[in-house]
């Protein structure tokens, strides 16, 4: 796995989150912060199983800021192409249900469109370094704003134009971020059909293309049909689970599957679907691509159960970054619980699981 890495592309923020359980926002007496946000999540997920990882990004000169660059080197991320800029770094207020379950309530010191992660600057992406990773993994929140919409989309085009360079990309809505819902499912819908992996939640298909949820979790398969070059998808469900499918090389769709939750006491939600994709993607990287991980079936299942262990580690403790397993800890999860026990899969005919 010698030189592979992922870059990571969007905005690192600070989950606040509430003390209180089962309390709304105007009820919650006091805030405890977490760094996170997804490409951030993500890119720290990576290290700490392991591989390289590249994080671009626009974060305040604040002292969030401060804290938030050091954490990241602290964990070994390339941090060179993080602009810093004048604008606050990014809060937000995350209210937590009695099971740990979360819910974003609102940002903390300024409007949506006012933060640092906004102000991405296109002329500060490091090209050489997209066009020479294995995975360029994005969300879609960055499209709400310009400057950052623009380097989003000049990034994925750079990746595209590499020979091995996968483009992933998380749906992750959140319509705080979003003044306009219909006019963000359309730049959505648009902006994902460059992916060639595409990690979504249940949730999110029904929205975007009016899939039940239900269905989509159960027939992948039915998702993939929506990307004229997608490659693949992961659909995630919580503690349903999550559900894949897959194109072979030659564009032959054969491959899918539903792999079960792992049983664990959850403490918070924060940050799980983060470490489900860092999982997939440090896999994707151990077997020496995504050409490689799809020629396997077998591989290809392992790398989702892998992933599946990543965010139910991250469960059973509160925030996004500080709750990230190791590999030997996720593996050691996989192994306790009997990894595939309980799951389904189909090769062959592209059915569903």
């Amino acid at each position: 796995m010698e030189g592979r890495y992922v870059i990571t592309l969007g905005e690192a923020l600070y989950d606040c989150l509430a003390d209180q359980l089962g309390k709304k926002r105007n009820e919650v007496t006091s805030w405890t912060p977490f760094p996170g946000g997804a490409p951030a999540n993500v890119a720290t997920g990576v290290a700490r199983l392991g591989a390289g990882a590249v994080f671009i990004s626009a974060i305040g000169k604040d002292n969030l800021g401060d804290g938030f660059v050091a954490l990241l080197k602290e964990r070994k991320v390339d941090t060179s192409a993080v602009q810093r800029v004048d604008r606050p770094t990014r809060d937000i207020l995350v209210e937590r249900a009695l099971d740990g379950d979360r819910h974003f309530a609102g940002f903390g010191k300024a409007k949506t469109h006012e933060y640092a992660d906004c102000f991405l600057d296109l002329a500060g992406l490091p090209e050489d370094k997209i066009k020479g990773g294995d995975a360029l993994v994005t969300g879609t929140l960055g499209l709400a704003c310009r400057p950052t919409a623009d380097a989003m989309r000049r990034a994925v085009s750079l990746a595209r134009e590499a020979p091995h360079c996968a483009v992933v990309i998380d749906v992750n809505w959140r319509p705080v971020f979003w003044d306009d819902e219909a006019a963000a499912k359309q730049t959505v819908l648009e902006y994902i059909q460059q992916a060639h992996v595409l990690k979504v939640t249940d949730e999110e298909v029904e929205w975007l293309y009016g899939i039940p949820a239900a269905e989509a979790l159960a027939h992948p398969e039915r998702v993939l049909e929506k990307g004229s070059g997608w490659r693949g998808v992961l659909v995630s469900a919580g503690e349903k689970g999550s559900s894949y499918a897959f194109r072979a090389p030659g564009g032959k769709m054969d491959m899918s599957g539903i792999v079960p939750v792992l049983d664990v006491k959850v403490a918070d939600t924060t940050g799980a679907g983060d470490a489900y994709l860092a999982g997939f993607l440090f896999y994707m990287l151990m077997c020496g691509g995504l050409d490689s991980l799809v020629a396997d079936h077998g591989k290809l299942r392992r790398g989702v159960e892998f992933a599946t262990a990543c965010g139910a580690f991250t469960c059973t403790k509160p925030g996004a970054i500080g709750a990230q397993p190791t590999a030997a800890e996720a593996e050691a999860l996989l192994s306790a619980q009997g990894a595939g026990a309980g799951g389904s899969t189909t090769a062959g005919g592209g059915g569903g699981a």
